[in-house]
């Protein structure tokens, strides 16, 4: 949110502007009788957005300090943070709130802390993924994320007054057809009221001022050592692991002694947030230009606000770099990062705006919302996690990189996903650390590097700039070797058009968030030479569109969310012919006392989706036991949810994920939404080897004890869902409509299984 919104009345059933601030009436607060009302107005202020503006003035945003300041507006009696904790997370950003969610919704302990008193009120970080709204959407809050400010689904780009391409997105095979954009302080406060809802406050003031983590086999070896700064109160806290995710100048990673490799440029952003009188034709889209005084990016905001990001050079560049290069503290510290020390005035940043963008004209047409100067560095650790795999990296603290791409919030976003669930899984003695935790480095790690090519190729070509690409690490000590190669630029508009082509071909899947390096491990196995998907093992899983019922369609994610469990896609085409023989031999080998789903967990580690062209009745007829026939589809029945594929063969999921119709598939799918594994149906053995190379074989009553999937229901409200589905059922038959009994009834045995094990 750029600014304080005016008031609005939704009278007319849609939102139209009020005189009158609803919220803040007091008649709303009171019976006819005088009355109190119980809940009161919480405190708020409307503070400025930005240490500095233009002849204009300032926008201010208003704050609700109970709500988003955390333990600096006070400590209500429910906040009451242990001594000992499963994770503390060092840091609340992105980052650290991302990671806070996904640990929280698997009902580990955690604290997390930051040396601010506030979140940030406005500015930085300005667009979501696709991808990182898929994981969002796993998390139950991309409803939010994506309804903030428009969506990015455009780029046109211009170099010495040419246009060299204005393409639409290509991500049809998404549910969010572009980067929705939404300010990094209003993400971060959807993210806060998420931990809200889940007990938890952000330690404000406080910082980790000392760690060490002990030998032995402590459960919970990790030692910090917390100061509030406001206070100087200090705390010990024991937890089980350590989380540096406090930016770019990250004191955990210094304490860690891990390399930030990489390279300082020599290119600063002046960054305004601002409404703006123009003619420039691109500003309801992502556009980018370049010039020979420089380059920008324009980026569309919420109510009607503007980003620029303009490139400073020149004498103002080199007064910038001798103010900031004084503060860094080594060779790879990016130096304290002070986002209103300036070195410049938005006015004369917008003067070289106006060069930039000549012959169009620009000029502000409202206050400032925010203004800020940036210095790109391309940094990534050497290492995410510590040897003991007790301390790991995420977000600013383990890659930095320019804006082009928007792959700051968004790389936190990925990492989160990533470590969260492995995290959860180790803490609940669900897998194994020395196994699972690694592959956080690896994984990441590698993208990031790939993100500083292609942000920093990006980068490069919009400033003029040729400063050579930093060399990074690969997986060991040797720098890490790519097949990146782009066309070579001499100054013409057709080299640059053909570099630009080049570029958006090679990296258009992973500038939306896709396309990651994979790196085969426990938890992502060698594609075998004859592949039962023509997905990549380690690939995005596909998220084509499909129905639920007789009543519903939608994505395959809707029924793909949460974070504790691993996703079973069976692809069974019609159910009938070949086919059937080998859901059979899965149906049979798979959910024996140890087979893969019973060993490792049952319900509350696999979400199995049985995935079929059969219409609904078709198959409750084709699945229910045949007569003179052994019940061979029984444990399929009793544990799959029905997905009916029930579009044309070219646009449904058998085609999406390549599916051979007389064999069958079986997609494991992991919780971050990658595929680790694919099999043929029959090859449950397979499967068996994959889970049990990094899970702990355990008990059902165990998984159901210690909560895998932090399910709060009882056993009441899993006996209302018995008689929910009985009362359908009855209701269906009276209408005459048996065939309306879409889903296969679930046995007697699996309600009380699950009854057992809660």
């Amino acid at each position: 949110m750029a600014c304080t919104v005016p008031p609005k009345s939704w009278e007319g059933g849609f939102a139209r502007p009020s005189e009158t601030k609803l919220w803040a009436d007091e008649n709303n607060y009171v019976t006819e009788t005088g009355e109190q009302a119980h809940y009161k107005l919480p405190e708020h202020t409307d503070a400025p957005t930005s240490t500095i503006g233009n002849a204009l003035g300032l926008t201010h945003y208003r704050t609700w300090p109970s709500l988003y300041d955390g333990t600096a507006y006070g400590r209500p009696a429910w906040f009451k943070p242990a001594e000992e904790v499963d994770v503390l997370i060092c840091g609340a950003g992105p980052f650290g709130l991302e990671l806070g969610m996904v640990l929280a919704r698997q009902g580990v302990s955690f604290r997390i802390l930051d040396k601010a008193r506030t979140p940030c009120i406005s500015g930085r970080a300005d667009a979501v993924h696709p991808r990182a709204n898929e994981h969002l959407h796993a998390w139950g809050i991309a409803h939010e994320s994506t309804n903030e400010g428009p969506l990015i689904n455009s780029t046109a780009v211009y170099s010495k007054g040419v246009k060299l391409r204005h393409n639409n997105h290509p991500i049809s095979d998404s549910r969010y057809r572009g980067s929705s954009v939404v300010t990094q302080s209003q993400l971060e406060r959807i993210y806060i009221r998420d931990l809200l809802r889940h007990r938890v406050l952000v330690e404000r003031q406080t910082l980790v001022r000392e760690y060490q983590v002990l030998d032995g086999k402590e459960a919970h070896p990790v030692r910090a050592t917390l100061t509030n700064i406001a206070t100087g109160k200090e705390e010990t806290v024991r937890a089980q692991y350590l989380i540096g995710a406090d930016g770019a100048a990250s004191s955990i990673r210094e304490q860690m002694k891990v390399e930030f490799d990489g390279l300082a440029t020599d290119i600063y952003w002046a960054i305004i947030d601002c409404q703006f009188n123009t003619d420039y034709p691109h500003m309801y889209g992502m556009s980018m230009i370049s010039s020979e005084h420089g380059g920008c990016v324009v980026i569309p905001r919420e109510e009607g606000f503007t980003r620029f990001y303009i490139q400073v050079n020149g004498e103002t560049a080199r007064r910038l770099h001798q103010r900031r290069d004084s503060r860094r503290n080594n060779a790879s510290s990016v130096g304290t990062m002070r986002i209103d020390d300036h070195g410049i005035t938005p006015d004369e940043a917008l003067d070289q705006l106006r060069n930039i963008i000549a012959p169009w004209k620009i000029d502000f047409a409202s206050p400032i919302s925010w203004f800020s100067v940036w210095k790109v560095n391309e940094r990534v650790a050497r290492h995410f996690s510590s040897p003991d795999l007790r301390v790991h990296l995420g977000g600013d603290a383990a890659h930095v990189h320019s804006v082009l791409g928007a792959f700051g919030l968004n790389s936190s976003i990925y990492d989160a996903a990533n470590l969260g669930w492995k995290l959860g899984f180790c803490i609940k003695k669900q897998a194994t650390p020395s196994v699972l935790l690694p592959t956080y480095d690896s994984e990441r790690r590698l993208a990031a590097n790939r993100v500083i090519r292609c942000s920093g190729a990006h980068l490069r070509f919009l400033c003029n700039s040729h400063l050579p690409l930093a060399s990074l690490r690969g997986l060991h000590d040797e720098l890490e070797s790519h097949d990146d190669r782009l066309p070579p630029l001499d100054g013409s508009i057709e080299a640059e058009k053909q570099f630009m082509a080049a570029f958006y071909k090679q990296n258009v899947g992973f500038l939306m968030g896709l396309d990651f390096p994979v790196v085969e491990s426990a938890i992502t196995r060698p594609d075998p030479e004859t592949r039962p998907l023509n997905v990549r093992n380690g690939a995005r899983a596909p998220n084509p569109r499909v129905c639920f019922d007789v009543e519903r369609t939608g994505y395959l994610y809707d029924k793909m969310t949460g974070v504790t469990r691993f996703h079973i896609l069976i692809f069974a085409s019609d159910l009938q012919g070949p086919v059937r023989e080998r859901l059979a031999a899965f149906s049979r080998k798979a959910f024996r006392s140890d087979g893969f789903f019973n060993a490792y967990g049952g319900p509350d580690r696999f979400n199995v989706l049985l995935v079929t062209k059969a219409l609904p009745f078709q198959a409750t007829d084709l699945l229910a036991p045949q007569l003179g026939q052994d019940d061979a589809l029984k444990n399929i029945r009793d544990h799959a949810t029905l997905i009916y594929d029930d579009r044309p063969p070219d646009a449904d999921a058998h085609y999406w994920y390549g599916v051979n119709h007389a064999r069958g598939a079986v997609a494991v799918v992991r919780p971050d939404l990658s595929i680790g594994v694919s099999v043929w149906p029959e090859e449950v053995e397979r499967l068996d080897a994959y889970f049990g190379g990094f899970l702990v074989k355990q008990s059902l009553a165990r998984a159901g004890a210690e909560g895998g999937m932090a399910r709060s229901r009882g056993v009441q409200s899993l006996t209302d869902e018995v008689i929910v589905e009985e009362k359908s059922r009855a209701a269906a038959a009276a209408a005459g409509n048996g065939s309306a009994m879409h889903r296969p009834k679930r046995s007697l045995r699996s309600w009380f299984t699950g009854l057992l094990a809660m």
